[in-house]
């Protein structure tokens, strides 16, 4: 396993019941996050930033406060992961999402922005 996967797979907070899924599509995700009041988008940046397009602002990803993820599989090609974040930006406080490719896929920003996210400890 990959590292941006293995960060994927310890990803902290989770919303209840939000395993990976193979059967929820990205766009119902996205309209459940939407819908939840979280309309403001992540952008990953190299390095492990993410930049929001509300403000404009670039922060560390390492200091988003995750509240939401959710990992989708692609139905025909399991190396489609994908990872959607739900985070306050940290600059302007705009309730935001990020979605990050993951595994061998993934692009370079959005390896690093996984890679960088805040982990929680296992309870």
């Amino acid at each position: 396993m990959s590292a941006p996967e293995e960060a994927a797979a310890a990803a902290g907070p989770t919303e209840p019941g939000a395993a990976p899924s193979d059967n929820t599509t990205m766009s119902a995700v996205l309209a459940d996050l939407d819908g939840d009041g979280w309309t403001g988008q992540l952008v990953a940046l190299e390095g492990g930033d993410v930049r929001c397009r509300s403000c404009g602002e670039a922060s560390p990803a390492a200091d988003l406060e995750v509240a939401v993820e959710r990992r989708l599989e692609g139905a025909s090609d399991p190396d489609d992961m994908a990872l959607v974040v739900a985070a306050p930006c940290p600059a302007c406080a705009v309730r935001s999402t990020i979605v990050l490719g993951f595994g061998p896929n993934a692009s370079g920003a959005d390896a690093d922005v996984v890679a960088a996210l805040p982990r929680t400890s296992p309870a």
